[in-house]
């Protein structure tokens, strides 16, 4: 699912309410219903009310609230139901995300029940199961949703200040430089032949052009020189790689090289990747496993495309402090 570009900013945690939503969705269509459907759950018509209470608690609650979230977490992407981020985040208020310590009373009764029980329905128990892990779940939407309301976009939104130049100058420069990457791969008789210099600084020359801040190449930072670096007055804006192709091993370490470039406040990356392989589709189904066997690596957004693929890393000094790195690779394979 695409996220509306007006609220590219916070795309990273929308992408996480999408996949939030997927998890309800599923929970709701496959396995609720199928535990409900068991023979055995019919048992707890036959308890008495105060017994049988609790458990059906566990169904109406459980299948309700994934119905609610995979529906909601979603509806971020239509303007008519929601104009602004700040009305998307205010929906939650008083909902699911502030009943947590109520819905885990409700597994602790059920819980109970099923204790006092010489032989308690499987479904019952598998509903119990599944009703904890949603309660687990929404602890990290709330997060997410915290992180929503604690973004600029929302605080400007609710008049207390401006967006941060910084997350709206990060999607501009990534936006800059995959249309460079693909001007690469529609001339490949022009850029087929160059070396990673050559490339990188026709890279330089855009963003010079479009970003606010000074681009320049070969750029002392912290512990080496980065290919690309983007400062405006005195921060850091983006800092980039740029590679060819040529492994897993060196893939990791191209990661490795980029992060102990960044200082503290250094956390908008990118590794860009130029590949000459022919088969590119398997290198393109690689970038995620391999990725994911990086030390620091914390979890995968979604992709934007095929070719541009999106991380969240720890950084080396303070495992509390996220990187977004995009990963964005383009086709140069030698032109005969």
């Amino acid at each position: 699912m695409d996220i509306r570009s007006d609220f590219s900013s916070v795309e990273m945690l929308l992408s996480r309410c999408i996949q939030y939503a997927a998890v309800f969705d599923e929970n709701n269509c496959k396995h609720w219903l199928h535990l409900k459907n068991q023979e055995d759950f019919n048992r707890v018509y036959t308890l008495e009310w105060d017994s049988r209470t609790p458990l059906e608690d566990i169904y109406r609650d459980g299948r309700d609230l994934c119905v609610f979230m995979s529906s909601r977490l979603i509806q971020f992407n239509y303007p008519k139901l929601f104009p602004t981020l700040k009305k998307f985040v205010d929906s939650f208020e008083n909902g699911w995300l502030f009943q947590l310590d109520t819905l885990t009373e409700v597994s602790q009764k059920a819980k109970d029940i099923c204790a006092h029980l010489d032989n308690p329905p499987w479904a019952v128990v598998r509903m119990i199961d599944l009703y904890d892990d949603q309660i687990e779940m929404l602890n990290d939407v709330r997060q997410t949703i915290d992180g929503l309301r604690n973004s600029d976009i929302y605080k400007w939104e609710s008049g207390e200040q401006q967006p941060s130049y910084s997350v709206l100058e990060y999607s501009r420069i990534l936006d800059s430089i995959h249309s460079v990457g693909q001007m690469f791969e529609r001339l490949p008789r022009t850029y087929s032949d160059k070396n990673e210099e050559s490339l990188r600084d026709h890279i330089l020359v855009t963003l010079q052009a479009v970003v606010s801040g000074v681009a320049t190449g070969e750029t002392f930072n912290k512990r080496g020189k980065t290919d690309i670096l983007i400062r405006s007055g005195d921060r850091n804006e983006f800092i980039g790689e740029c590679k060819f192709w040529s492994g897993k091993v060196n893939y990791l370490a191209t990661i490795t090289q980029l992060l102990s470039y960044l200082s503290w406040r250094d956390t908008n990356t990118a590794v860009i990747i130029f590949v000459r392989n022919r088969n590119f589709t398997a290198v393109l189904d690689q970038v995620d496993d391999y990725t994911a066997e990086h030390p620091n690596y914390l979890c995968t957004i979604n992709a934007v495309n095929q070719t541009w693929h999106r991380f969240e890393l720890r950084m080396n000094e303070d495992q509390s402090r996220i990187v977004n790195m995009s990963v964005m690779l383009y086709h140069l394979p030698q032109t005969d």
